[in-house]
């Protein structure tokens, strides 16, 4: 796919999306949910990380942690494995808890997303590959709230691979998430599991809008 061909993809799926948010937003005006539809204004954004095992019985585990240009808020944040109680496998459920450090498991219900939406709210969220990431949540509040998040996002991969590319144009970027942590030089992260990578995305996207900031 040529340059123009991959940029106009991206354009068509940013517009049908746009079209789509504004569709829910009216839809949801006069819902308890209209305020997560608004636009927001402060200054905090929410990394978040997500790891599913698919299936008939899929088993979603998402870490959210705050943060805002200066700080990464590790004390304010969502971490738990959605799961249905009672189709899913247990040892799936099991390695989730052990792999991604998740000590709650709940089931795939309206509560527990809006409990999740009210914790993200309105603000913008950041991850990498976010929207793969966000494909399977996405999907399950669709089907328990009627809509998928509404919020702004900022892909850190793509941040990652557009400056790699300002600074070297000839040098073949890489995908693989360690690989970018350790070309911008981020360290390594206290916090285990999903929280873990959710906090190292945050300081990736903090350190790409530094450089981003110095080289103009």
């Amino acid at each position: 796919m040529s340059g123009i061909d991959r940029y106009a993809a991206l354009l068509g799926r940013s517009l049908r999306l746009l079209f789509k948010r504004e569709r829910d937003r009216r839809r949801y005006a006069n819902s308890p949910y209209a305020w997560l539809f608004q636009p927001y204004m402060g200054e905090e954004l929410v990394a978040l990380a997500c790891q599913v095992t698919p299936g008939p019985a899929p088993v979603l585990s998402i870490a959210a942690v705050v943060m805002n240009q200066q700080h990464i808020q590790l004390s304010h944040a969502w971490v738990a494995t959605f799961a249905d109680a009672e189709t899913a496998c247990g040892k799936t459920v099991r390695r989730h808890q052990e792999l991604y450090d998740t000590q709650t498991t709940l089931r795939f219900s309206a509560q527990a997303l809006k409990g999740l939406a009210e914790f993200i709210g309105n603000r913008p969220l950041i991850g990498w590959q976010l929207e793969q990431q966000l494909a399977m949540l996405n999907s399950a509040f669709r089907v328990h709230l009627g809509f998928g998040l509404p919020n702004a996002q900022v892909d850190v991969a793509r941040l990652h691979q557009r400056q790699l590319r300002r600074r070297h144009p000839l040098v073949e970027s890489s995908c693989q998430f360690p690989e970018a942590l350790a070309c911008w030089q981020i360290p390594t992260i206290a916090a285990r599991g999903l929280l873990g990578k959710a906090a190292a995305s945050a300081l990736l996207y903090m350190r790409l809008q530094r450089d981003m900031a110095q080289s103009g």
